[in-house]
C-alpha cells in the first residue's frame, strides 16, 4: 500500500496552511490533481480541464508583487546557504516516503529536527584557522549535513504530513500484525498439520495498514513540544552561524583596508 492514502489528509491541510506562498498553493493544487487523476483511472470519469489548472512554477512566476519578491529571495537565500543539503534533503524525503505505511506510519519530523541539531551542535566549536577558507568555506561545507536533515524535517511539514497522525511523535513505526488463532475462525473439527506435512515457510514479520489496525482522528492531535523544541535549538545555532560569518566577511574587509592603508604610509614615509 503506497503512502497515497494519506493525499486527502495532506492537500486539504496545505491548502489551509498556504498563506501569502503561491507555491505552497501550487502544491495543494498539484496534489488534487493527482488525486483527480487516479479517481479518473478508478472509475473511468471524464475529466474535466478546468480542475487541472495550476499556479505556474516559481521561475515562471513575476516577481513584481511583494509576495513574489518574497518568495524569490526566501529560495536564493536557502540555494546559498545549503545548495547540497537542499538537494540532499530532497533525496532524503523521498527515500523516508517510501516507508509509509508499511514501515513506518507517518512522517517522522521530530527526529529528522533533533537529527539536525545534533548534528549542527559541533558548528559551534569548530576553531578555524585565520583564514577565509577556514573561517567561512569549511563551516559553509560543514553546515551541509545538518542542512540535509533539517530540509527533510522542512519537506515534511511543506508535503502537509502533520495532518497525519504520528507525523510529531519521534519514530512512528507501524505496529506489527497481531497473531490470530486459526481455531477461532475455522474452527476445531479442521485437519490439524502433521509430521508429513511440509515445514511451512517462515515470512517475514507482517505489519497492519494503517488504514485497518487504527481509527485515526481527524484533525490528528500534534506533538508541539519536540517540534518547537527542535527548531529553537536549530535557530539558536543558525543565528550563532550567521554572526560568525558576519563577522567575518566584515572583519577580512577591514583588514585588507587596514593592510593597504598601512602599505600606503610605509611608502610615503620610505619616499619622505
Amino acid at each position: 500500500m503506497p503512502a497515497d492514502i494519506f493525499d486527502d489528509q495532506r492537500r486539504a491541510w496545505i491548502a489551509a496552511h498556504a498563506g501569502i506562498f503561491v507555491f505552497q498553493k501550487r502544491r495543494a493544487e498539484l496534489l488534487a490533481k493527482k488525486i483527480r487523476a487516479r479517481t479518473r483511472s478508478h472509475v473511468g470519469a471524464r475529466p474535466d480541464p478546468h480542475d487541472d489548472v495550476v499556479a505556474l512554477p516559481l521561475p515562471m512566476r513575476s516577481a513584481t508583487s511583494a509576495s513574489g519578491s518574497f518568495e524569490v529571495a526566501l529560495v536564493l537565500t536557502c540555494a546559498a546557504i545549503a545548495p547540497l543539503g537542499w538537494l540532499a534533503g530532497k533525496l532524503a524525503y523521498g527515500l523516508i516516503v517510501t516507508l509509509i505505511p508499511e514501515r513506518l506510519r507517518a512522517y517522522p519530523i521530530p527526529a529528522l529536527l533533533w537529527g539536525a541539531a545534533l548534528a549542527a551542535l559541533p558548528l559551534p566549536f569548530y576553531n578555524p584557522s585565520p583564514s577565509l577558507w577556514g573561517e567561512l568555506i569549511i563551516p559553509w561545507l560543514l553546515t551541509q549535513l545538518p542542512a540535509t536533515l533539517l530540509t527533510a524535517a522542512v519537506c515534511g511539514v511543506l508535503e502537509g504530513w502533520l495532518a497525519v497522525e504520528g507525523s510529531s511523535d519521534w519514530w512512528p513505526l507501524t505496529p506489527q500484525a497481531v497473531e490470530v488463532d486459526d481455531d477461532l475462525i475455522l474452527g476445531p473439527t479442521l485437519p490439524i498439520t502433521t509430521v508429513l506435512d511440509p515445514l511451512p515457510e517462515p515470512g517475514s514479520a507482517r505489519r497492519i495498514p494503517p488504514s485497518l489496525h487504527a481509527r485515526r482522528r481527524t484533525p490528528p492531535p500534534i506533538h508541539w513540544v519536540p517540534i518547537l523544541g527542535g527548531t529553537a535549538v536549530i535557530a539558536a545555532i543558525s543565528i550563532w552561524c550567521l554572526i560568525c560569518a558576519i563577522s567575518v566577511l566584515f572583519g577580512s574587509t577591514n583588514q585588507h583596508l587596514d593592510t593597504v592603508s598601512s602599505r600606503s604610509t610605509s611608502m610615503q614615509l620610505f619616499a619622505n
